[in-house]
Parts: structure tokens; C-alpha cells; sequence
């Protein structure tokens, strides 16, 4: 769908606002959804099988690439706080969030 539109946009990035702009227009979509994702976390335990087995496989490879994992880890993480600080200091309060 990005390619036929010529969107500049990640694909994931778009099926996000396709999904709001649809639960926005149709409310009651939320319980279909709502149960959907309930079994999709009551089973999150079973995403991380495929990652535990390569990695236990790919040891010697992460091993080898660990300071730039590490490097990647650290920076995006810092990034991260960075950006959230920035934020609560840029954004206004909502209405009724502080003491009054």
C-alpha cells in the first residue's frame, strides 16, 4: 500500500494511523479488538521463542557483534530520555493533569 500511494512513510507507521483512523470512525470495532489483543498478551510469552532459539544458535555471531549491540542499546536508550525530557518540558500540561 505504501508503494501504490508513494507515501514516504513505514509501512508499520501507516497500518498505525490506518488502525486510528478506523477505530475512530468505528467505535464499536474496540471489543473485536479488545478480545484480539487480550489473547495476543495472555500468549506473549510464545513471541519470544523464535528470538531465545536463534540467539542460542547465533551465539558465536552475537558475540562477536556484542560492543555494537551494546553501543546501539546505550545510545538508543539515552536518545530516548532525552527526547521524553525534552517533551515534558516542550509540551503543555493537559487540562486538570497538575495541582491546583
Amino acid at each position: 500500500m505504501v508503494d501504490q500511494l508513494m507515501i514516504e512513510l513505514p509501512a508499520p507507521l501507516l497500518g498505525m494511523l490506518l488502525l486510528l483512523v478506523i477505530l475512530t470512525m468505528f467505535p464499536q470495532l474496540l471489543a473485536i479488538l479488545d478480545r484480539a489483543a487480550n489473547l495476543l498478551i495472555q500468549n506473549l510469552s510464545l513471541m519470544f521463542i523464535p528470538p531465545s532459539v536463534g540467539a542460542f544458535f547465533l551465539g558465536a555471531e552475537i558475540y562477536r557483534q556484542f560492543p555494537s549491540l551494546l553501543a546501539t542499546i546505550v545510545l538508543s536508550t539515552i536518545a530516548a530520555i532525552i527526547v521524553m525530557a525534552v517533551l515534558i518540558r516542550v509540551l503543555p500540561d493537559a487540562p486538570g493533569s497538575g495541582p491546583e
